[in-house]
């Protein structure tokens, strides 16, 4: 998100990223969120400084020059910005970011109240706790993570099992020198090789987790949308108070170029999936969330590199079709003097449906940069504005158009009407042709099958 500008700076106790109300009180998850989270994979190896490439789990240490980059981002967020969520996963630096967060943790929390808002149910692990020399409650912040997905090395870079599983929670908690997770999240479960495996594996054990209290509450994040719907169908009756999911985690379906999280009605309830109804849905999967009370949080408001100026990494899966349209739509914002990411940011956040909006941010800049933007919302009442049914537009919707009309500058509206034409604008090939995403399901197959090939490779040595 380097790419983002600001017209403003303050550190004002008045002017931090505002909060809103994301679950109720009797709730699992949080009562409250930033609007603005901060996505965690940014402090890892996988956006590499050349001080940053040596990094390993083995040698990182928080005396490090990048490192204590970091933490610094991290304290300058929390403390003097409000973003006071911070979503990480092993997959991240393959450890380096829970890592990172835990010496950030070790510095913002205060060392002798860890289980003051759990009713004391929390089950401590067998790590000795580092010392902590900060002045937070832990309930002043929202620490998530994720099991499933780890190692760089294709052939085990995935792993469902139940014993993995509990093993992975317990070392994210001593990395992160904590007792608790607030939301434990199933990573990327459109690589299981099987729903199965999810059922029989994956989910009891962070069911488990969740009674022991080491997690709060449990989540699940991935690409495909029809497979977080398969799963939330198919597995929500595996716990034994009849829900395992309390949260929804999405990423790149909430941005200019794809707004299939609102806008698309393919799904069918959970009362109509346990009715036996067969046949194409009639609700989206925003709605579905809503009537089966999962609460939902979208990342990569940027699209992973395809809203910014510098375009998008080599390895992003978007078809040429849509890197050429978020090509022409920087160009057009350039052309208002408008800076792409910032607009984007500020259209994913104008969203009332999603409690959170999380973004990476590599360094106090960037925060800064981000919280200016956000800030723009404080005061915006959210729950006067209703979700709408699907529109078959993946791009523009109609109900968040109050909010825009107060967050946004003459400029950044006129860019934004230039990008939403369905005739002139940078999607309409992407939009007739379905290219405005990309195929997850198809992302796996490739990745299952290069597993396939090193495999060959390997016996044939």
């Amino acid at each position: 998100m380097s790419s983002m500008e600001s017209t403003c700076h303050t550190t004002d106790e008045d002017q931090k990223v505002p909060q809103r109300q994301y679950a109720p009180a009797d709730s699992r998850l949080p009562t409250k969120t930033p609007l603005l989270g901060l996505g965690c994979s940014s402090f890892s190896t996988f956006f590499s400084s050349p001080e940053e490439e040596s990094l390993t789990v083995d040698t990182i240490s928080k005396d490090h020059i990048a490192v204590q980059g970091w933490v610094e981002t991290i304290r300058h967020a929390v403390l003097n910005r409000g973003i006071n969520l911070l979503d990480t996963a092993p997959w991240y630096g393959h450890g380096i970011s829970e890592i990172t967060v835990g010496y950030a943790l070790d510095t913002l929390l205060t060392d002798d109240d860890e289980h003051d808002d759990d009713g004391g149910n929390s089950a401590p692990l067998n790590h000795l706790r580092r010392k902590r020399t900060g002045s937070l409650p832990r309930s002043r912040l929202i620490v998530n993570t994720k099991v499933g997905r780890y190692d760089a090395n294709p052939l085990h870079q995935f792993d469902f099992s139940y014993d993995t599983t509990i093993q992975s929670i317990q070392r994210s908690l001593e990395r992160m020198n904590c007792d608790y997770i607030d939301v434990i999240q199933l990573h990327d479960p459109e690589f299981a090789p099987s729903i199965s495996l999810l059922k029989q594996e994956t989910i009891p054990a962070l069911v488990e987790c969740r009674k022991r209290g080491w997690a709060k509450a449990i989540g699940l994040t991935g690409y495909p949308l029809e497979v977080q719907h398969q799963i939330l169908v198919e597995c929500q009756d595996l716990s034994g108070d009849g829900v395992v999911f309390d949260q929804s985690l999405v990423y790149c379906h909430n941005n200019l170029h794809d707004m299939s999280l609102y806008c698309d009605p393919c799904f069918l309830s959970l009362e109509d999936e346990l009715d036996g109804q067969e046949g194409d849905g009639n609700i989206t999967y925003t709605q579905f969330c809503q009537k089966s009370s999962i609460h939902l949080m979208a990342a990569a408001p940027l699209s992973m590199g395809l809203l910014t100026t510098a375009g998008p990494p080599l390895w992003h899966p978007a078809g040429h079709a849509l890197k050429e349209g978020c090509a022409a739509a920087a160009k057009m914002c350039d052309f208002k003097g408008v800076n792409i990411s910032s607009l984007a940011l500020l259209y994913s956040l104008s969203q009332p449906e999603v409690g959170c909006t999380l973004l990476g941010m590599k360094d106090v800049r960037e925060v800064d940069v981000a919280a200016d933007l956000a800030i723009r919302f404080c005061g915006i009442n959210f729950d006067v504005v209703g979700g709408n049914a699907g529109t078959n537009n993946p791009f523009r919707r109609s109900n968040n158009d109050g909010i825009l009309d107060k967050v946004l500058t003459q400029k950044e509206k006129e860019a934004l009407a230039l990008l939403m034409d369905e005739n002139g604008g940078p999607f309409p090939k992407v939009k007739s042709n379905g290219e405005y995403r990309w195929n997850g399901k198809e992302e796996a197959r490739k990745f299952w099958a290069l597993v396939a090939e090193l495999k060959e490779e390997g016996d044939l040595k």
